[in-house]
């Protein structure tokens, strides 16, 4: 399984951000999104979340057929694979001593952001503030719906929605945005105007709305992970 780094200059060690990549892999704007959140001083880490289908898979365009392979790498990969290969990055960290150990953040996009709630309801004594922008399937009917871990969650949580966002709008999550702000440390905000996608760079970013989100989560980690 392939990993990808990005992390400021010098020793460290830094504190650790995991990094769910979105639905279209991780992709150059993926990349340059991890960056931004590097030069906070974090040690930022993903992985190929298909990496059980193919290596490192981007969508290339936004064909039908494009499409169609994207969703079913999505529906795919569940969220115990994601898990397993989360286990396997934690247990490979000690290894870079550029990486600090402790407590920890995660940041997720589209299906990425349910890795990162599925991450705290799992790991949320480890991982202490957790971000998810423009969610998928993170509100369903399911017994294990993501938004379900949200109410016993102590760490700091943002949450960010698009108004335009027709894929995963914010109406339909009614249940997780309430959860997020019923926590002492939480936080669900909806952009007006922004799309889904609004946090990566590339063609749906939106600039108003990615500031808000990556300014709340600024606050957020270096309030749980540098304090």
């Amino acid at each position: 399984m392939g990993i990808h780094v990005v992390r400021p200059d010098g020793d460290g060690p830094f504190p650790v951000v995991v990094f769910f990549h979105h639905g279209p892999g991780l992709d150059e704007g993926s990349k340059q999104t991890m960056a931004r959140i590097a030069e906070w001083g974090y040690y930022v880490v993903t992985f190929d979340r298909y990496h059980r289908a193919e290596t490192w898979y981007t969508m290339q365009s936004r064909s039908g057929e494009e499409m169609k392979k994207m969703f079913g790498l999505v529906l795919g990969t569940s969220e115990a694979q994601v898990a397993e290969d989360l286990g396997a990055v934690l247990g490979w960290l000690p290894s870079d001593p550029a990486a600090r150990g402790g407590a920890m953040g995660c940041i997720g996009y589209c299906i990425g952001a349910r890795s990162s709630l599925c991450t705290i309801g799992d790991r949320g004594q480890q991982f202490r503030a957790a971000v998810g922008l423009h969610p998928s399937f993170c509100t369903t009917e399911d017994a294990d719906s993501p938004h379900l871990a949200v109410p016993s969650y102590t760490g700091s949580l943002y949450i960010g929605f698009g108004s335009a966002d027709q894929m995963q709008p914010a109406s339909a999550n009614g249940p997780l945005i309430e959860a997020t702000n019923a926590l002492a440390k939480g936080e669900a905000e909806t952009h007006d105007g922004a799309d889904h996608g609004f946090g990566v760079y590339g063609p749906a970013y939106h600039d108003a709305a990615a500031d808000r989100s990556y300014e709340r989560t600024k606050v957020m980690f270096d309030r749980e992970l540098k304090g």
